[in-house]
């Protein structure tokens, strides 16, 4: 299992801090996060900030990047603001 942990507005629609997932995948935990709570699409997920094991997955191989038990995501809503 994933350890998934939520910020800002997706902490506030999904109605929690974290949860675990199984999930071989960013892009399969995008698509199972939907499919338990269709408050965020997988697009609109995809515009997500998130970090594998405290590393920007834009360094890694974004949504190809491997998942295996025991790997902590955190996934942050983009900033807005001016």
């Amino acid at each position: 299992m994933v350890k998934v942990e939520f910020f800002g507005l997706y902490r506030l629609n999904y109605g929690l801090k974290e949860c675990s997932v199984e999930a071989a995948s960013v892009k399969e935990l995008f698509k199972k996060l939907y499919e338990m709570n269709p408050v965020y699409t997988v697009k609109e997920l995809k515009n997500s900030i998130v970090f594998v094991n405290d590393v920007n997955f834009l360094k890694l191989k974004k949504y190809k990047t491997p998942l295996k038990d025991g790997d902590k995501v955190l996934i942050m809503s983009p900033a807005s603001g001016g």
